[in-house]
């Protein structure tokens, strides 16, 4: 595994990698939020980059997105997104730590467990802070009770943050919109990752174009949408094209879309659309719902739950490590 400069640079060695392939048409950016940062819209996500079996060409792939235009790079402390933390930090050391924009996470509840994914972060990725650090995938009402809870996950985010190792906080999950809704409400967020793309704008049960962006926009919080392709096959369906689902997407009010690239050609192809991409208008957003209005929703998004029968709080409350 090669831990440096000088070992990327070899491991990379003859598959075409240069400065000189940043091309000369940027990639769009946006405010994030009321950070004060801008974000490149097309953000990669840490997940594919991780699990890739050929380490010279995801280490490739990460430095690729940054010469191509790419600042926001997405990870988290928990399984492939461990290894993709570390290859960031060494497919990008060297370049100036104001030209990142490193989004990381933890699944974790408490402060000791979460404390230590916030430091295999920062060794990972070779930085003395991260930018955006997110409490990952809110599932259920009682994983609010637990984040809140005495010596619980926000309790050691926070002083993370007085230290100078955090300068933002967000959350992410994917399940029910509702749940995202009520965490939305229970604190000051920076930001929110949540799945978007056409199919959660057509589903008449589980939105969250409809439940949760709206008072995330209306909190001026840094908005990312993740799954947009639905992991890669919605364009496979035939009902609108991978351009289409970008745009749709893009249309929205977000700062960024998070997507999963293994290949330069892959990031290349997202960001032509991304440089080409011109904003829908709701008419035109109408009929792209309406292609998919008829779809089987349980099997392109499996991953929402429907929470209604669990809404109310459990009232659990973790004590102590």
């Amino acid at each position: 595994m090669p831990e440096s400069r000088r070992d990327f640079v070899k491991a990379t060695a003859g598959l075409g990698l240069a400065a000189s392939a940043a091309a000369a048409e940027p990639v769009p950016r946006r405010k994030f939020g009321n950070t004060g940062l801008e974000v490149s819209i097309v953000g990669l996500g840490g997940g594919r980059v991780g699990t890739h079996r050929d380490e010279a060409e995801a280490l490739r792939t990460i430095r690729h997105c940054y010469d191509s235009g790419i600042n926001y790079f997405d990870t988290a402390a928990a399984g492939a997104y461990g290894l993709g933390q570390r290859r960031y930090g060494i497919a990008l050391g060297g370049v100036p730590r104001d030209q990142l924009i490193y989004g990381t996470k933890t699944r974790h509840r408490t402060y000791s467990h979460s404390e230590l994914d916030l430091n295999q972060s920062l060794a990972g990725l070779k930085t003395d802070y991260i930018d955006l650090y997110q409490v990952h995938n809110v599932m259920h009402m009682h994983d609010i009770d637990f984040v809140f809870g005495p010596r619980g996950v926000m309790e050691m985010i926070e002083k993370a943050r007085r230290d100078g190792k955090v300068r933002y906080v967000g959350f992410t999950g994917h399940m029910d919109p509702r749940i995202l809704l009520k965490m939305l409400n229970a604190y000051d967020w920076d930001t929110v990752l949540m799945p978007l793309s056409v199919t959660d704008g057509a589903n008449q049960d589980l939105s969250f174009e409809r439940t949760t962006l709206p008072p995330a926009v209306e909190k001026g919080l840094g908005i990312m949408a993740m799954k947009t392709t639905g992991v890669g096959v919605l364009h496979e369906q035939g009902i609108s094209s991978l351009e289409e689902n970008l745009d749709y997407v893009w249309s929205l009010p977000i700062s960024t879309a998070i997507l999963g690239c293994t290949s330069p050609e892959q990031v290349d192809r997202d960001i032509r659309a991304a440089r080409a991409h011109t904003k829908l208008s709701e008419p035109q957003m109408s009929a792209l719902r309406a292609r998919w209005a008829k779809s089987d929703f349980a099997q392109l998004e499996s991953w929402k739950v429907d929470q209604s029968a669990t809404m109310a709080s459990s009232g659990r409350r973790y004590v102590g490590d």
